[in-house]
């Protein structure tokens, strides 16, 4: 994950993404393809694509200002405004999003082969927030949102319970998420951090996104990530220590 980060943020530098090349914007695509997603590097692509400067601001007001994670508002996670990864049908999800008068869409792909694709689309006059995501083009397999620093940690865990596992990447010197993991959900959310070690993961930390997924999203990502469990509060710099807890299978490539 680090070398494939370190990639697209030389990438980034190089293009600076708000004039890419026809052939950098494909990378990025098939980096985010949904056959070979992997949520934590699709969330850093998902960043990057909102940002016209070399270092994206990963706790922004700017992002979707949305509460319906602990709210369930108008529905449980992983449903998201009667969206529901593994359950919505691809059609419904498309017209949700392309018929709401809030919403601008930024970017849409889909596959000639197997149908898979994604929309990626932002608050009217916002920058780029969400995307969803179809592994199939039949059935909504994945959403993944944004988020204004509405909630706290503690909200999410008071809501759900404690996540099974976390990963932890540092995006700039003064800027790192912490992934959640909740697999019975199935989701995993992610939280801001100064930086990987010395900073504290608390109650009061900000949630700064989340990712719904399908159940097979998830047994892909716990396939597919190093993880550690989780082990409740405290220094990021004794929990995020190298020593994974579940390393990374080798997936076959097609």
């Amino acid at each position: 994950m680090c070398t494939l980060y370190a990639f697209l943020r030389k990438l980034y530098n190089l293009a600076h993404l708000c004039s890419l090349s026809i052939d950098a914007i494909y990378i990025l695509k098939k980096l985010s393809n949904i056959k070979h997603y992997m949520p934590f590097i699709l969330f850093m692509v998902l960043l990057m694509l909102t940002a016209c400067t070399p270092a994206p601001e990963l706790r922004s007001e700017a992002f979707l200002h949305d509460t319906s994670l602990i709210t369930g508002d108008p529905c449980e996670a992983p449903c998201w405004q009667g969206l529901t990864p593994g359950d919505t049908a691809w059609g419904l999800a498309q017209d949700f999003v392309k018929n709401n008068a809030d919403y601008t869409i930024i970017d849409e792909v889909t596959q000639r082969r197997d149908r898979a694709g994604q929309i990626a689309f932002a608050l009217k006059d916002g920058p780029q927030c969400c995307r969803i995501l179809t592994n199939d083009g039949e059935v909504l397999s994945a959403i993944l949102l944004l988020l204004s620093p509405d909630m706290q940690l503690g909200d999410v865990i008071d809501h759900y319970g404690e996540p099974t596992y976390l990963s932890g990447d540092a995006v700039t010197d003064n800027q790192a998420t912490i992934a959640l993991v909740f697999p019975d959900i199935p989701m995993v959310t992610y939280i801001f951090a100064e930086n990987l070690t010395d900073s504290e993961l608390s109650a009061a930390s900000s949630v700064i996104g989340v990712m719904y997924l399908d159940t097979s999203g998830m047994a892909t990502l716990l396939q597919s990530e190093n993880l550690y469990n989780w082990s409740g509060y405290g220094k990021l710099g004794s929990i995020v220590d190298g020593e994974f807890d579940i390393t990374a299978q080798p997936q076959a490539s097609e």
